[in-house]
């Protein structure tokens, strides 16, 4: 689904020591269980910005997000379109849910509707959805206003000969507002945001009996602006005067990637998955957040993701676990706009680089959960259903910065653990489904303590992905994200 960011349009000619902020833009299209993340993208700082983003329903939402061994026919088509080929018959599905961040900085209201139906070899989904989001009041005298996003997608998906389908997908976002964008911009007094993210999707699916493989080759672009004011009140013995300042920034970021998935079965009910992610971005726009005030060229991040995971469906018991390494390899640097004297005389020309920055993740991703179904009707046409889980994600990266200007070098280790405990609620008859789905996402300190690791002095969140140098000396607390989704699904035909 991972977004946006921002540049100022002047650049300085100095970069501040060990001060550098740098973000990447990403979506992360199939938040949840449906995405099995072949968008991989970097996280420096311990905020939670992909909610925003959870527009696509799923039928294991409540088991912590575990569900690489699991078909999810809800979730499956929106993230491998090929997958969409195993539709049969129709259905249709609403999704809403309301999110909110604990320290006020961004939630809202998400109204998702959408349906997929195959016709012969044919099989196809849509979705769309409005999001209203809430804006903090950043001032007395500018209040808070509500904005609005909206989404859609639409995928398309052939059965071919021999177990082998094919599909593809296109998806569109308008952004007008992301959650706990205010941090980016200290002491702004309004914050106008517009942009879009697109995402393409190829996907094929060979299948093998129960065996199936599954890849996928995506392209996604980021294209934010954002205009930024600021009102600055100077107080002297003899006068008082105003200073008004207004920024205009952009953000671009575009990401090429290939996924490939494997499911089988085992024995006794047990299936095993794995996964392979191999994403390439690249920001020709990086941001420059006045907090810091410190400007950054183009940089790139190299991304991967390697994942194992089991699951048990016995009667009505449905169990999974998921286990996924994600390293990173990050770069960005800032060029000087013009012949820039350093410390000891050294001169660094006009383009030359002022800062480098290299960022090593060696991320894991821990999912669990289960499932179990208590049949109301002696036929088992109507059930209710309880599902329970929790997330981990453990972040752990070193940065290691070289100041060209300052001529000197500095090795930075940061880690943390986010935790996402889950829990699903449900009743399933002939005529409908309805499930209500709790997930709360909190860390490093706000939700478990225990492993918690060390807190990241930064101030720059990114809904999905984001790269910042951290700075010393300042902490930002992201809070606590709930969600509260309901899944109505109705099937057709």
């Amino acid at each position: 689904m991972s977004i946006y960011f921002v540049r100022s349009a002047v650049r300085c000619s100095t970069v501040p020591r060990h001060s550098t902020i740098v973000a990447a833009a990403a979506i992360l299209l199939a938040a949840g269980a449906g995405g099995h993340a072949q968008l991989v993208t970097p996280k420096t700082v311990p905020i939670h910005g992909d909610d925003q983003f959870a527009i696509f329903p799923s039928a294991y939402a409540g088991m912590g997000g575990a569900s690489l061994a699991l078909d999810d026919t809800l979730a499956d088509p929106f993230a491998n379109p090929a997958l969409a080929a195993r539709i049969r018959g129709g259905v249709v599905f609403s999704a809403p849910f309301l999110h909110g961040v604990s320290t006020g900085r961004g939630g809202g209201s998400t109204f998702p509707i959408g349906g997929a139906v195959s016709a012969g070899p044919w099989a196809a989904a849509a979705m769309i959805a409005l999001q209203r989001t809430n804006q903090e009041q950043t001032s007395a005298s500018s209040p808070a206003q509500p904005a609005s996003n909206q989404y859609g997608e639409l995928v398309l998906a052939r059965r071919l000969s021999r177990g082998i389908s094919v599909g593809a997908s296109a998806y569109i976002a308008d952004l007008n507002a992301m959650d706990d964008q205010d941090l980016l911009y200290g002491g702004s007094d309004q914050l106008v945001q517009s942009g879009t993210l697109h995402d393409f999707r190829i996907g094929v699916t060979k299948t093998w009996g129960a065996r199936r493989l599954d890849f996928l080759v995506l392209t996604n672009r980021t294209d934010v602006t954002q205009d930024v004011h600021y009102t600055f009140y100077h107080w002297t013995p003899d006068s008082s005067f105003v200073t008004r300042l207004s920024e205009h920034n952009a953000d671009r970021t575009t990401i090429w990637g290939a996924h490939t998935q494997y499911v089988q079965p085992l024995s006794d009910g047990w299936r095993m998955g794995w996964l392979a992610t191999v994403n390439r971005l690249s920001h020709p726009e990086i941001p420059n957040y006045r907090i810091q005030n410190i400007p950054r060229d183009p940089g790139n991040t190299n991304a991967y993701n390697l994942g194992v995971g089991l699951s048990r469906v016995l009667g009505p018991n449905v169990f999974a676990l998921d286990a996924i390494a994600e390293p990173m390899y990050s770069r960005t640097w800032g060029t000087a706009a013009h012949d820039t004297v350093g410390v000891g005389g050294t001169t660094v020309r006009a383009g030359e680089r002022t800062v480098d920055n290299r960022f090593t993740f060696s991320n894991v991703h821990l999912r669990a959960g289960a499932a179990h179904e208590f049949a109301v009707s002696r036929d088992s046409s109507s059930a209710w259903n309880i599902q329970y889980g929790l997330g981990m994600y453990s972040i752990n990266y070193r940065l290691r910065q070289d100041d060209h200007v300052q001529q000197t070098s500095r090795v930075a280790d940061h880690s943390w653990t986010e935790w996402t405990p889950t829990i699903g609620l449900g009743l399933r008859t002939r005529s409908f489904t309805f499930r209500y789905n709790y997930r709360r996402t909190c860390g490093p300190s706000t939700c478990i303590d225990f492993a918690s690791g060390d807190k990241v002095t930064v101030t720059a969140p990114g809904p999905g992905g984001i790269i910042a140098a951290p700075a010393e000396g300042s902490w930002v607390e992201g809070g606590v994200v709930h969600v509260h989704q309901f899944v109505l699904t109705i099937p057709i035909g």
